[in-house]
């Protein structure tokens, strides 16, 4: 059996970034990914949202750290990242019990501000000059100008591209079956074909969707998280029309985007057909409808695009608070977990590789990570 200090499960995002972190501090890692690298969540078609806006506020700290990280990832990992920052304007249009209305401005800016997050509220003067060709309705937005995107399939190629140049090994078509401890310490790794690699300092589970069933393995946990693929659809641009920013909308469902081809990018989080067991997914054509139709009623002059394709291929995991959970597994403190990203946890890959590589490397769990434990949504051990 082969040892290695630390094994990393999972060629997505965080667990390549984390990878590469792990290797900088002159770590011995290996990674192990079941299919390719980013073929799940990580990947697919478009751009991905790198932002620091309309976060959950127990995120902030990561995203913060995050978007201090973002500009110089094209010169630390010597490739391209796609990575681009337009700002993100989050329009208001009605005021709606103070959740999503236009009256919480204020205070959502200081509570942003407050964690280090640059943003403003913008009136509709304003506004008709940022963007032109928004919604009457609208009245307001919130724009954070970090705020931005990158490509999500290269990014998570360049940090494994990264850590193999500093000394990982980094397996793809490798599935890890199970994740056993051992008597002196040590974690025992084995894969689907039966090899087994002994982790002497720890292993990070970064999996997404095999997490569940690796954590139950390993030390009988239920972890109450489930699948959810975010549709995607992509359409065409009328001539003349330019997106100068991400647009999002508090009170509906809809993000958008341009992407490098051109065309215009649209999601938001509702999820599409997925089948947990195949690990395949459909378009929903009601969903479909209900985002042309936000789109419409956000941007009027893309009300008669053109539908050129609609993806539901990739499947993240969410939790009931909709943050992540970034933890050792109890009882096993070598073993790390990042999951339950709830389809917003790319931006913040970079910060969270960090925070669980110092905490990997010297035993303390950073500040930043504190509210992303197992308890709070209630692990259930079995037996």
């Amino acid at each position: 059996m082969r040892s290695v200090e630390y094994v990393v499960v999972g060629g997505g995002v965080v667990g390549t970034a984390t990878a590469w972190n792990l290797a900088g501090r002159g770590a011995e890692v290996t990674l192990l990914e079941a299919g390719e690298l980013a073929a799940g969540a990580s990947g697919g078609p478009g751009r991905r949202g790198v932002r620091a806006g309309g976060r959950d506020l127990r995120e902030l700290p990561l995203a913060c750290r995050a978007q201090e990280l973002w500009p110089e990832l094209d010169t630390l990992l010597e490739a391209p990242t796609g990575y681009r920052r337009n700002g993100l304007l989050n329009l208001y249009d009605v005021e709606i019990a103070g959740v999503s209305g236009w009256r919480s401005l204020p205070a959502r800016v200081q509570a942003q501000r407050a964690a280090g997050v640059p943003c403003e509220i913008v009136d509709r003067e304003r506004l008709d000059v940022m963007q032109p060709g928004i919604a009457e309705d609208v009245r307001f937005a919130l724009y954070t100008p970090n705020d931005g995107t990158a490509d999500h399939s290269a990014t998570t190629r360049a940090f494994a591209a990264a850590a193999r140049k500093l000394g990982a090994t980094v397996l793809e078509n490798t599935e890890v079956a199970t994740i056993s401890p051992d008597e002196d310490g040590s974690v025992t790794v084995r894969s689907a074909t039966g090899d087994e690699l002994r982790a002497t300092r720890g292993v990070i589970i970064a999996a997404n969707r095999s997490t569940p069933r690796l954590l139950d393995d390993a030390a009988g946990l239920t972890l109450p998280v489930w699948e959810k693929a975010t549709q995607v659809t992509f359409v065409t641009a009328p001539p003349g029309f330019t997106l100068n920013h991400q647009i999002g909308h508090t009170r509906r469902s809809l993000s958008v985007k341009t992407t490098d081809e051109g065309s215009v990018m649209l999601s938001g989080g509702r999820p599409g057909r997925w089948d947990p067991v195949t690990g395949s997914g459909t378009a929903d054509p009601d969903v479909l409808r209900t985002t042309l139709a936000d789109l419409a009623a956000t941007l009027p002059a893309l009300a008669d695009v053109e539908v050129l394709a609609v993806d539901n291929s990739r499947a993240d995991t969410s939790t009931i608070d909709l943050i992540p959970v970034i933890d050792t597994v109890p009882g096993l403190d070598s073993v790390f977990v990042g999951t339950g990203w709830s389809g917003h946890g790319f931006a913040l890959a970079p910060a969270v590789a960090e925070a669980l590589t110092t905490w990997a490397l010297d035993g303390r769990r950073p500040d930043s990570l504190r509210p992303f434990t197992f308890d709070r949504i209630g692990v259930v051990h079995r037996g």
